[in-house]
């Protein structure tokens, strides 16, 4: 099979999905899932429910709370003694 375990594998499934894993910590588990019927099923699982997820939750933020997030975000920099950037 591959130098990682299945358990290995299905922590980072999420990650692995998304792309966000390092380019040699993906290769492994995408060397493990060409050889392991379970975890490519797992995989297939994820990938598909955050395809369904995505395509469900499509909705615009609202301006009104994108302006209240700015200004909390501005009010907690002139807190900190940071400047935006």
């Amino acid at each position: 099979m591959s130098e990682i375990s299945c358990e290995e594998v299905l922590a980072d499934i999420e990650h692995f999905l998304h792309g966000e894993l390092p380019p040699e910590r993906a290769a492994h588990l995408a060397r493990h899932l060409d050889g392991c019927h379970p975890c490519l099923d797992h995989a297939e699982f994820q990938r598909r429910l955050w395809e369904i997820i995505r395509r469900k939750c499509r909705t615009e933020t609202p301006e009104h709370l994108l302006s209240r997030i700015r200004e909390a975000l501005l009010a907690a920099e002139r807190e900190a003694g940071t400047s935006p950037s």
